[in-house]
C-alpha cells in the first residue's frame, strides 16, 4: 500500500481525522495528510499511503485554488463562522466598490497567520496558545495570491470568491484583510478547496467506503509527480542510487528529453 488517496474532505472533521479514520480502516499507521483544512472546509485532501509519505512535500508545495463565501460586517476570534461573534454590523457596498477591493490583494501581499492557526509557535501550534488565552506575536509572510475574482455578490453582505493562491495562504487571514480594506470585519462562512497542484474536484473519493474500494482507488506516487523533471535510469545506476552511492547520467540527453 504505497501511494495517495484523493479525498473529498467533508464539512466538520479536521484532516488528522480524516487520517487516523483511515489507518483504522486500512490497519496501517504510516499515512499522512498533504496540506491542512479547517473543519469547516471541504474538498481536495491527498493523503500520502506508505513510502509516498516521502513525497508529500511536494504536493504540500503546490499552488491551490479555493471557493469561499464569506459574511461582510461579521467577526469572529477565528476567522471563520465556527468561532465566538466578537463584531456584527449591517454593511453594504456597490459591486465596483467590491471589486476594487479584492482586486488590491492579487500578487505577492503579506499576511500573518490567524491566532487560530496550526502555525508553530514554541514548538506548539498556535490554537494551543489562544485557547489558553494568550496571543503570540508571529511575523508575517509573502504568500502569492495568483488570482482572486468575485462570483457572485447579493448586494449586500454575502461574497462568493474564487483564490487561487501559493502554499501558506490562509484563506481566513485574507478574507478578515479584505473586510478592514472595506472598512468593516468579514468572517468566512463557507469554503472549499477545489485544486492541489494538478489534483483536481473530479479525482475526489468519499471518507465513507471499505477498505477494498480504498485499496482500488490509491494512485502511485510518479502519476502524482509527473510534473517534475525525470531521470531514467538503467539497473546499475538504479543499484548505486539505491545503495547510496553517486549516479553519474548524461546531462545532455536529458536535457534534450
Amino acid at each position: 500500500m504505497n501511494g495517495f488517496l484523493l479525498i473529498d474532505k467533508p464539512k466538520g472533521i479536521t484532516s488528522s481525522g480524516c487520517v487516523y479514520k483511515l489507518r483504522k480502516i486500512l490497519d496501517l499507521r504510516k499515512i499522512g495528510h498533504c496540506g491542512t483544512l479547517d473543519p469547516l472546509a471541504t474538498g481536495v485532501l491527498p493523503l500520502c499511503i506508505g513510502e509516498a509519505t516521502k513525497f508529500s512535500n511536494y504536493i504540500i508545495n503546490s499552488s491551490k485554488d479555493y471557493e469561499a463565501t464569506i459574511l461582510l460586517g461579521k467577526g469572529t476570534n477565528t476567522g471563520d463562522i465556527d468561532g465566538d461573534l466578537i463584531y456584527s454590523k449591517e454593511f453594504s457596498c456597490s459591486i465596483k466598490e467590491l471589486q476594487q477591493i479584492i482586486s488590491t490583494f492579487e500578487g505577492d501581499i503579506m499576511q500573518t497567520p490567524p491566532l487560530y492557526s496550526a502555525v508553530k509557535y514554541k514548538g506548539k501550534p498556535m490554537y494551543y496558545w489562544a485557547r489558553k488565552g494568550e496571543r503570540p506575536e508571529i511575523s508575517p509572510r509573502q504568500v502569492n495570491i495568483e488570482e482572486i475574482r468575485l462570483i457572485s455578490f447579493n448586494d449586500k453582505d454575502e461574497v462568493k470568491l474564487f483564490v487561487s493562491c501559493s502554499k501558506g495562504t490562509y484563506i481566513r487571514a485574507l478574507v478578515e484583510s479584505i473586510g478592514e480594506a472595506l472598512g468593516t470585519k468579514a468572517c468566512v462562512s463557507s469554503l472549499r478547496r477545489t485544486r492541489v497542484g494538478a489534483i483536481i474536484e473530479d479525482q475526489l473519493i468519499t471518507l465513507d467506503l471499505e477498505k477494498v474500494d480504498y485499496l482500488k482507488k490509491i494512485i502511485p506516487s510518479d502519476l502524482l509527480l509527473d510534473h517534475l523533471p525525470k531521470i531514467e535510469l538503467d539497473k546499475k545506476q538504479a543499484k548505486k542510487m539505491l545503495n547510496g552511492q553517486p549516479v553519474v547520467y548524461n546531462a545532455r540527453k536529458y536535457k534534450e528529453g
